[in-house]
């Protein structure tokens, strides 16, 4: 079970399409799931979100959140975080054309893009401080300790 080193783990997260599990805290203490959109360089990962989402609200009254990024066919693959998000504009107008595409294609992403420019995004940073990464589809050492690993003889 290899972990990413830096350049595996920025490869990973900005290849192809894949959806970040955002975890935020509700007001009851409760986590609250939502899968997003996000841009990852330079150790962090940017997402879009409105003013009136709930989750957006959350990480208004709670910065720390978590997250996951992860395959679900084989060869699997899983990054997980633990971090602070930062509202860093509340009413941004900024060129995110290339998440647009990203997740819906050249056609598709340009036309969704440009029938909604016009209406202010939330622009949230999310700065990992920790990061926990697996891929592969041996077990961790760790869960060896106790009996061995198994052969792989027939």
């Amino acid at each position: 079970m290899p972990f990413f080193n830096n350049s595996e783990l920025t490869s990973f997260l900005n290849e192809n399409a894949k959806i970040m599990r955002l975890s935020t805290l509700e007001a009851d203490g409760y986590p609250s799931v939502t899968p997003v959109w996000f841009e990852y360089a330079d150790s962090t990962f940017k997402i879009l979100g409105r003013k009136q989402n709930k989750w957006v609200n959350n990480i208004r009254k709670e910065a720390r959140v978590g997250a996951c990024v992860d395959t679900s066919n084989a060869p699997y693959a899983r990054v997980i975080i633990k971090a602070e998000a930062e509202i860093i504009d509340d009413n941004w107008f900024g060129d995110w054309i290339s998440m647009a595409t990203r997740y819906l294609g050249e056609e598709k992403g340009n036309e969704y893009y440009n029938s909604t420019k016009s209406i202010g995004r939330v622009l949230i940073k999310i700065k990992p401080i920790k990061t926990i990464s697996w891929y592969g589809s041996d077990w961790h050492p760790k869960y060896y300790e106790d009996f061995g690993r198994p052969s792989t003889s027939s």
